[in-house]
């Protein structure tokens, strides 16, 4: 799904980015409706971005060539390759063009892009929420983090409507069993009577998963619903704005 950051980008838009001819390497299904995507960078190449940051991809249509920005979901040490996660909308262009591609097709990538990174030293403990595949950036900084072995507490609240949904949940789960400073909670906002878990929206989950919010960064990936009930929520308990980050999905 597309991103827009809720941060300028103007200065980006004189400079010039590498572009690649990336090899689908390897896909599969994360969810129904969700595939992850290996692009893999011609022999030699690189590509040193951030965790948090996204790349553009080339999609062709009948008319012109379409570039479509996803985040990056891989961390920043594997620099050979990048991951992605797309979700397949109804008459999503891009992404339906993404979901029938095979492994060994190729598609020209440009990037890195993007300013919604966390600081090389995490000055507090972290929140992440996401909803969907708005996880996809968090994929990359958690990795990163936990790899870096930080200090602080890492605390992942993710919402979607039915369990099925859960993208990486196996992951965040062996990543909750490895790191005692890693912890995280799925709410969904439509389970069925088999779900014994925390049910709702994000938001409502913030008060009784997080102790003493005000003290805690934020960084927030969605749609622009989402994304204003959790900062509407997070202002009223007393958590200042520059604790506040966010990148919105179209």
């Amino acid at each position: 799904m597309p991103w827009r950051a809720d941060v300028s980008t103007s200065t980006e838009t004189t400079r010039t980015f590498e572009t690649y001819d990336a090899t689908l390497a390897k896909v599969e299904f994360l969810t129904p409706r969700v595939k992850s995507f290996r692009f893999q960078l011609p022999e030699g190449k690189m590509i040193n971005f951030r965790a948090g940051q996204f790349v553009q991809m080339f999609i062709p249509t009948p008319d012109k060539i379409r570039r479509t920005s996803y985040s990056v979901a891989s961390p920043p040490f594997d620099k050979d390759y990048v991951d992605l996660c797309v979700t397949l909308v109804r008459d999503g262009v891009s992404s339906n063009y993404l979901h029938a591609m095979k492994e060994g097709d190729k598609l020209k990538m440009m990037g890195p892009l993007g300013k919604f990174t966390h600081p090389e030293t995490l000055p507090r403990d972290t929140v992440f929420i996401a909803t969907g595949s708005g996880i996809a950036p968090f994929r990359s900084m958690i990795h990163e983090l936990l790899f870096q072995t930080t200090q602080k507490n890492l605390y992942l609240i993710f919402g979607n409507r039915y369990e099925h949904d859960i993208i990486y949940r196996a992951e965040w789960e062996r990543l909750t069993a490895s790191h005692g400073n890693f912890k995280r909670l799925f709410t969904l906002s439509q389970a069925d009577s088999n779900w014994h878990g925390t049910r709702g929206y994000v938001q409502d989950a913030v008060v009784p998963f997080i102790q003493e919010p005000s003290s805690k960064d934020f960084y927030i990936c969605g749609l622009v619903r989402m994304i204003d009930g959790v900062v509407e929520k997070l202002l009223s308990l007393g958590v200042p704005k520059e604790q506040i980050h966010y990148e919105r999905y179209d």
